[in-house]
């Protein structure tokens, strides 16, 4: 999918090289739960 805001975690990883070293397994979640928090906010307004 080509969209300007939503991208997949390798493609976030790509876009932002100051992450580079850090483990995925502590920043992925923080990334996931705002993905869940967007997501939630947009069906919200659609219903």
């Amino acid at each position: 999918m080509d969209s300007k805001y939503y991208a997949t975690w390798e493609e976030y990883l790509a876009e932002h090289p100051e992450l580079e070293g850090k483990p995925a397994q502590a920043i992925a979640p923080k990334i996931e739960k705002y993905e869940d928090v967007l997501f939630t906010f947009i069906m919200d307004l659609v219903l």
